[in-house]
């Protein structure tokens, strides 16, 4: 019997710009996927403590079940298969202790988790951040859902105290301490969203929209500054998207440097400017998380800002 763990991200900053090649600054937490497994026989047979049944997929992932979690382990079968894994299966049992549809990328470790004991089954290794390239493969595979790498790196390379500066396009990222006299607290709306069915893809979609105003340069690449010349003729909605990225992926790099320099205020504002971001050029926020983080900032927090896609889920502040 093995062991297996996956944790799960609280995002610091670098909403929605991941999927467009971006900079992130997420964090690994201590709430995660774990999974208990007997490694070997011809194929994947899981049970899970939150849900009832059994998922059995073929160890090449070419058994794919109608919905529920099982998509997302049959994905990453077929994704490791065709990275050239020996189809080896296993039998086991997942827990969780991270709240589903919260923002907290619980479906991103379910994949890592599978991923990790898969590979250790079939004695299979790919380096951490091409593991999560492969697991993002799997979660579009899975749900159509047109998402990035952050989630899935986080999981695999973060690091106790520390976030993870991730450049989402050339696949590099260094580790930033996190202030040791501050916490990062986790608040949940209590509002779920599934990705599939939120208003994602339709964002997504938008931002697309925009990006030939770009002149083919990634958003990290374009200067704040040209802002403005290069939205000139687009479209009222694509153009705010991609405000958004553009000043997100700035934000991230200024918080990189704020957290190394503990320079506490300049990160409280540039949380607050992220928000508002998202509130108002990205429209991903809802009241919820609004009241939330109006109310951190009430009872002293040092900086707060919803984290994760939007739509409900939790707001994360440093406190």
């Amino acid at each position: 019997m093995r062991t297996f763990r996956a944790p799960g991200r609280a995002n610091l900053i670098g909403e929605h710009t991941d999927h467009t090649d971006g900079l992130v600054l997420p964090a690994a937490i201590d709430r995660a996927v774990m999974l208990e497994a007997d490694l070997g026989g011809p194929a994947i047979a899981l049970r899970s403590a939150q849900a009832d049944g059994e998922v059995v997929v073929a160890a090449d992932g070419s058994q794919v079940p109608a919905d529920g979690w099982g998509r997302f382990v049959a994905a990453v079968a077929a994704e490791l298969d065709a990275a050239g894994r020996e189809p080896i299966g296993l039998r086991g049992q997942l827990a969780s202790d991270l709240p589903q549809g919260s923002g907290l990328s619980s479906s991103a470790a379910l994949e890592v988790v599978v991923a990790t004991a898969l590979c250790a089954a079939a004695e299979f290794e790919l380096p951490p951040l091409e593991l999560a390239a492969l697991c993002r493969r799997a979660e579009y595979r899975a749900v159509g859902v047109p998402s990035g790498i952050m989630d899935q790196a986080a999981s695999l390379v973060g690091r106790a105290g520390h976030g993870v500066l991730l450049d989402c396009g050339v696949l590099t990222y260094e580790h930033v301490l996190l202030p040791e006299d501050h916490v990062l607290l986790l608040i949940d709306t209590g509002v779920r969203r599934q990705l599939e069915t939120s208003g994602y893809a339709q964002r997504s979609d938008e931002l697309q929209a925009a990006l030939p105003a770009l002149g083919g340069r990634r958003p990290a690449e374009v200067d704040v500054g040209d802002l403005d010349r290069a939205l000139r003729g687009v479209a009222e909605v694509p153009a705010r998207r991609l405000r958004h990225v553009v000043t997100e992926n700035a934000r991230v790099l200024a918080a990189a440097a704020a957290f190394e320099a503990h320079d506490l205020a300049a990160i409280g504002e540039l949380f607050a400017a992220s928000h508002a971001s998202l509130r108002d050029d990205y429209e991903v926020t809802i009241p919820e998380l609004d009241a939330l983080v109006d109310l951190a900032g009430e009872a002293g927090a040092t900086a707060a800002r919803m984290t994760g896609a939007g739509f409900g889920g939790a707001i994360v502040a440093l406190a």
